[in-house]
C-alpha cells in the first residue's frame, strides 16, 4: 500500500478499510515451492526435499531391511518439572488477565507503542498531509491505549460486519454502544494504519522478508520455548495464516481449513495442545538447522526437537516430514518417533500387494515400517510399537465386533490433529481480516495464538478440561477494559461520530460542565444538524461532547443524528 492509498483510507470518514485483494499471484508447488525474487523467468524456483537428492558424498550405510522382528523398546520417561514454567507465577487463582499477560506483556506493548508513534513521525516527514488529516493532530499511543485497541480487535470477531467502520455504526440494526465508549472510529482507524513492528526506514533489496515482524516472531518463539516444560508426546504439522494477497511467502495446502496464506511449522505437547514453538516459512530464508542428509523437513524437525533431545519424549509427525534417516537420528538421541510415510522416500523398504485389511511389515535395528490397506495403501514408520492390532471404537457390521487396525495406526490418529483441533478453534474468533498488509496479519495472527495458549494455560491452572475457547476470550477481552479502559489518555469521540451514551438513563444525569482548560469546541450537535457555527465553553461530561447550553436535552433525546 503506497502513502496516497493509506491516505485515502485514514482520511476518509465514509470510505471503509480496503479489504485484502483476492488476486492471487501464481501458486506454488504443494510444500516445496521456494520463491525468491532475482530468479529470472526461465527458471521457475522449486526446490525438492534433499533427503529425496541422490548425491555423490559418502554417508551412512543403507540401511538393511527384514522381515525378522527386532525388539523396541519404550524407554521411561519422568513427567516431574513438566508443566508451566514456575517462574510465571501463575497458580489457580490467577485470572484470565493474568495469563494472558503473561504472552502480551508490558514490554511487548511498548515495543509496539515505540515503532509505531516513530512510523507516525516518518509518515508525516515523508508524505504531503492535507491540511484537516487526522495524521496532523495525531497523539501518541500509550500502554492503555494499546490494550484497549487490542481488546476491541479482538471483540470484533463476537459482532461481525461488513467492515471495520460499521462497528461504530449508528444505525439501529448495527449499533453496538461499547466500541464508541472505548474508542473513537477514526482513532482506531489510525492506530491500526500506522502500526508497526520494527524502525521505519525504506525497504532495502537485501532485507529478509520477516524484518517488519521479527520482533514480535522472536519474542512470540521465546515465551513458547520458556513458558512450559511439555510431557512426553509431542506433535508437529503446519498451520497456515489466511492470506488471498500478493506475497512471495504465500504457499497453498490443499487439506487444510484455510488453504492459501503464510505457512507456519508448528510444534504442539499433545496432551495440553500447548504450542510449544513455531517456524515461519519464508523459502531460503527460512531459519532451520540445515542438514542435508535429512533434507528441508527433516531439518525443520531437529530444528525443533534439538532442545528436547536424551529426553525419552516422543513425536508424531505426517509424511512431509517422516523418513527412516530422521527416525533413526532421533532414536540415536533418545527421541522414539512415529508418523505416516511417502512410499517412495529414501531407504524406504519395498512392500507387497496387499488386499484390504492385510499388513506387510519389515524391521531393521529398533524401527518398524508398515504397509496397512484400509480404504487405501497406508505407510507408517515407528521407532516406538511394535507389531500388533488393537481394536477402535468402530464396529464391523458383519461380525458385530470392533474394528481392527495396526496400533501404531490408532495411536497416530490419536495423537496428530493437534495442531488442526486448535486451527479450527480460532477460525470463527480470528482477532482480524480486513487487513491489507501481511504483516499486519501475522501480528494479529501471534495474538490469536498468544491467547490461544493462554486459554490452555488457564486450562491446567484450573484442572478444567471443558472450559470453552470463546468463553475464556471473552472474559480476557472484560478484564482488559476493567483494567485499562479507565485511562485518561483515551481519546475524546472524533468530531464526526455521536456517542450512544447519550441516549442511556435520563436526560437529567447529562449536566454541562466547563470544558478542560477553558478551551472553546465547536457544538457537537450545531454542526451535524448543519446549523450556525457555535462555538461553547461546554460540554457533556458523560458522553465527552462539546455542547451549546441549549443543545443538552435535544441532543441526549434525538434518536438519529443526521
Amino acid at each position: 500500500m503506497d502513502h496516497e492509498e493509506l491516505l485515502r483510507i485514514l482520511e476518509g470518514v465514509d470510505d471503509g478499510i480496503e479489504i485484502e485483494s483476492a488476486s492471487d499471484s501464481e501458486i506454488e508447488d504443494e510444500f516445496e515451492a521456494v520463491l525468491t525474487e532475482n530468479l529470472p523467468a526461465s527458471n521457475p524456483p522449486n526446490v525438492q526435499d534433499e533427503s529425496d537428492v541422490v548425491e555423490n558424498i559418502p554417508g551412512p550405510p543403507p540401511i538393511q531391511w527384514t522381515r525378522q522382528p527386532f525388539g523396541i523398546e519404550t524407554p521411561f520417561f519422568d513427567d516431574f518439572g513438566s508443566g508451566i514454567s514456575p517462574s510465571l507465577n501463575l497458580t489457580s487463582s490467577s485470572n484470565q488477565l493474568a495469563v494472558f499477560e503473561k504472552f502480551v506483556d508490558e514490554e511487548l506493548i511498548k515495543t509496539i507503542i515505540r515503532y509505531t508513534n516513530r512510523y507516525h513521525c516518518y509518515f508525516i516527514l515523508n508524505t504531503d498531509l492535507r491540511n484537516h488529516s487526522r495524521l496532523q493532530t495525531w497523539k501518541d499511543v500509550t500502554v492503555p491505549e494499546m490494550y484497549i485497541f487490542l481488546a476491541i480487535t479482538m471483540l470484533m470477531t463476537r459482532n461481525s460486519r461488513l467492515t471495520i467502520e460499521e462497528h461504530w455504526s449508528t444505525n439501529p440494526l448495527l449499533n453496538s454502544p461499547i466500541y464508541t465508549t472505548l474508542m473513537s472510529r477514526n482513532r482506531y482507524t489510525t492506530i491500526l494504519g500506522m502500526l508497526h513492528f520494527s524502525e521505519p526506514r525504506p525497504r532495502h533489496a537485501n532485507d529478509l522478508i520477516l524484518s517488519k515482524i521479527i520482533t514480535v516472531v522472536d519474542d512470540a518463539r521465546q515465551k513458547f520455548q520458556s513458558n512450559f516444560i511439555p510431557y512426553k508426546k509431542l506433535c508437529i504439522d503446519e498451520s497456515i495464516v489466511p492470506f488471498k494477497g500478493r506475497l512471495i511467502i504465500k504457499q497453498y495446502i490443499p487439506n487444510k481449513r484455510n488453504r492459501f496464506g503464510i505457512k507456519l511449522f508448528v510444534l504442539c505437547d499433545v496432551e495440553t495442545r500447548i504450542i510449544l514453538d513455531f517456524i515461519i516459512y519464508t523459502g531460503l530464508e527460512t531459519e532451520i538447522i540445515r542438514d542435508a542428509d535429512l533434507g528441508v523437513s527433516g531439518s525443520i524437525v531437529i530444528t525443533f526437537l534439538q532442545k528436547y533431545y536424551f529426553s525419552n519424549r516422543q513425536i508424531y509427525m505426517d509424511n512431509w516430514y517422516s523418513s527412516p534417516k530422521l527416525f533413526i537420528s532421533l532414536l540415536n538421541r533418545n527421541i522414539g518417533a512415529c508418523g505416516t510415510v511417502k512410499r517412495n522416500r529414501k531407504e524406504m523398504p519395498e512392500f507387497k500387494k496387499l488386499k484390504k485389511g492385510e499388513r506387510d511389515v519389515k524391521y531393521a535395528p529398533n524401527i518398524m515400517a508398515l504397509k496397512w490397506h484400509d480404504k487405501k495403501d497406508v505407510y507408517m514408520i515407528t521407532t516406538m510399537h511394535k507389531d500388533q492390532m488393537g481394536p477402535t471404537e468402530k464396529i464391523d457390521r458383519s461380525t458385530g465386533l470392533p474394528k481392527m487396525k495396526p496400533e501404531c495406526v490408532i495411536d497416530y490418529n490419536e495423537h496428530m490433529g493437534i495442531i488442526d483441533l486448535n486451527d479450527m478453534m480460532l477460525s470463527s474468533l480470528h482477532s482480524i481480516r480486513k487487513v491489507t498488509k501481511w504483516y499486519k496479519k501475522l501480528f494479529f495472527h501471534i495474538i490469536d495464538l498468544y491467547l490461544l495458549n493462554g486459554y490452555n494455560y488457564y486450562k491446567v491452572l484450573q484442572d478444567n478440561k471443558t472450559l470453552r475457547f470463546a468463553k475464556y476470550q471473552l472474559a480476557v477481552v472484560t478484564q482488559i477494559i476493567q483494567k485499562y479502559a479507565g485511562d485518561k489518555t483515551l481519546p475524546m469521540t472524533s468530531r464526526n461520530m455521536d456517542q450512544p451514551l447519550r441516549l442511556i438513563g435520563n436526560a437529567a444525569r447529562h449536566m454541562p460542565a466547563y470544558l478542560p482548560d477553558s478551551k472553546k469546541l465547536r457544538c457537537k450537535l450545531c454542526s451535524n444538524l448543519k446549523r450556525k457555527r457555535r462555538d461553547t465553553r461546554f460540554w457533556c461530561e458523560i458522553c465527552k461532547v462539546p455542547l451549546c447550553v441549549t443543545c443538552f436535552r435535544e441532543y441526549h433525546e434525538i434518536k438519529i443524528l443526521h
